[in-house]
């Protein structure tokens, strides 16, 4: 198995090694509806949300599940930042999976945006943590 860059697995590996590259984004104008067909599309579970290109927020599917339905919004009309977390939850990227691992465990939360000197460059999920545990389980025998 290779990580996302490439490399073969090994203990203590960075989150950058497994951060998604590709961020995808969404205006915080659009709508849930939109929002909900664009992870459909890329089979991903959240999106940054935008205001003219600058990142204000996190939109994931929990927040679709949950918010929106709780709160009974019409996703057709309803935009994005009306459910979208406004804080970006992010690590640094040369931090390791271990620490990605406790700190989602700590703030009970699936994605974090990953940083390289204070500017978001992809995304790790709880998923990542999981391959990369699954990756190093033959490391630790």
């Amino acid at each position: 198995m290779t990580t996302t860059s490439g490399t073969q697995p090994r203990a203590h590996s960075s989150v950058a090694d497994y951060a998604h590259r590709e961020v995808k984004t969404i205006e915080e104008e659009a709508t849930i509806q939109e929002a909900g067909k664009r992870m459909a599309r890329f089979n991903i579970g959240s999106l940054l949300v935008t205001n003219n290109g600058t990142y204000v927020g996190m939109l994931t599917d929990t927040d679709l599940a949950r918010v929106a339905a709780a709160r009974g919004l019409n996703p057709t009309t309803e935009p994005v930042r009306s459910i979208m977390s406004r804080e970006i939850t992010a690590i640094e990227g040369h931090r390791s999976m271990e620490e990605a691992q406790t700190f989602m465990k700590s703030r009970g939360i699936r994605h974090l945006a990953v940083l390289a000197q204070g500017t978001i460059v992809g995304i790790v999920t709880l998923s990542d943590v999981l391959h990369y545990y699954q990756s190093i389980a033959p490391l630790r025998r």
